[in-house]
């Protein structure tokens, strides 16, 4: 990782970017933020700066997150995206979401504590980890995923 990381965020909602762009800003002094209104336009972000940690929206228009998602793992598959949406509360959805490459859900919407807390667990989570000994995707099954919704 490097040493300032880059932190995109994909939604398609403005008043969820901003939400986003804060707590990051509060959390990441030193991060660069980059954002994105749709999938497309998260693909070619994606494309240009090679995040380190990508806050992906499934329901957006041109191109959903799923599509997104799968096109980001393909591309490199220890990219650590964290999805977000208010469309998904089952367990199978999440296990899904898993499956095809996901590091980490987090519900819509949700607290401004949770999201830091997530932020830094992922930035983090690429310092501890040992290349030769286990790969951050090999991580994923193991992570724990915030599925309450009264925040």
């Amino acid at each position: 990782m490097r040493k300032f990381p880059i932190i995109l965020i994909v939604d398609d909602s403005q008043a969820f970017r901003v939400f986003f762009r804060d707590t990051l800003k509060r959390t990441v002094k030193w991060a660069r933020i980059v954002e994105a209104k749709d999938g497309y336009e998260g693909l070619k972000m994606y494309l240009k700066y090679k995040p380190d940690v990508i806050l992906l929206d499934l329901k957006m228009p041109k191109l959903d997150g799923f599509k997104v998602l799968e096109a980001i793992v393909r591309d490199n598959m220890n990219t650590r995206v964290v999805v977000t949406s208010a469309y998904i509360g089952d367990q199978t959805s999440i296990n899904e979401l898993m499956k095809l490459g996901a590091f980490s859900y987090l519900p819509k919407p949700m607290n401004r504590m949770v999201l830091m807390k997530t932020i830094t667990d992922v930035l983090n989570s690429g310092r501890k980890v040992d290349s030769k000994k286990k790969s951050p995707r090999d991580k994923r099954t193991s992570n724990s995923f915030v599925l309450n919704q009264n925040y």
